[in-house]
C-alpha cells in the first residue's frame, strides 16, 4: 500500500483553499480599508479639538497653529500623533474661518467620510 496522497487529492485542498482565500480576502482588505479611514479622521477630530482647547484656554491662535505647540504645552493639549495617516499624507494645520486654525481634512477626504458604526 503506497503511503501519500494523490495528485487529485492535493488539487482538491488547492481549490479549497482557493475558494476561501477568494471569499475571505476582499472583506478583510475592506475591513483594513475602513479602519485607516476611521483612525485617519478620529486623529483629525483629535487635532481639532486640541485646536479648540487651546484656544479657549489661551484666548490666543498663534500658540494652537502647529502640532508641536498643542503637543508641548504644559499640560499638552493632544498626545503625540503619528507625523502621516495611514494613507502616508502628513496630519498639517491650516487657517480656518475668522483667524482660527483647523487641521487640514480636505488633504485627507475629499468628502467627509460618512462613517456608519453598525458596520
Amino acid at each position: 500500500m503506497k503511503k501519500g496522497f494523490s495528485l487529485v487529492e492535493l488539487l482538491v485542498v488547492l481549490v479549497v483553499i482557493g475558494i476561501i482565500l477568494a471569499i475571505v480576502l476582499p472583506n478583510t482588505l475592506r475591513a483594513i480599508e475602513q479602519a485607516n479611514v476611521r483612525e485617519s479622521a478620529a486623529t483629525l477630530r483629535s487635532i481639532d479639538t486640541a485646536i479648540n482647547l487651546c484656544y479657549s484656554q489661551t484666548r490666543n491662535w498663534a500658540v494652537c497653529n502647529t502640532r508641536a505647540l498643542l503637543q508641548n504645552a504644559n499640560p499638552p493639549y493632544i498626545d503625540p500623533i503619528p507625523a502621516n495617516s495611514p494613507f502616508n499624507i502628513a496630519y498639517t494645520i491650516v487657517p480656518g474661518p475668522g483667524g482660527s486654525f483647523m487641521s487640514n481634512k480636505a488633504a485627507h477626504f475629499p468628502n467627509w467620510p460618512v462613517l456608519n458604526p453598525h458596520r
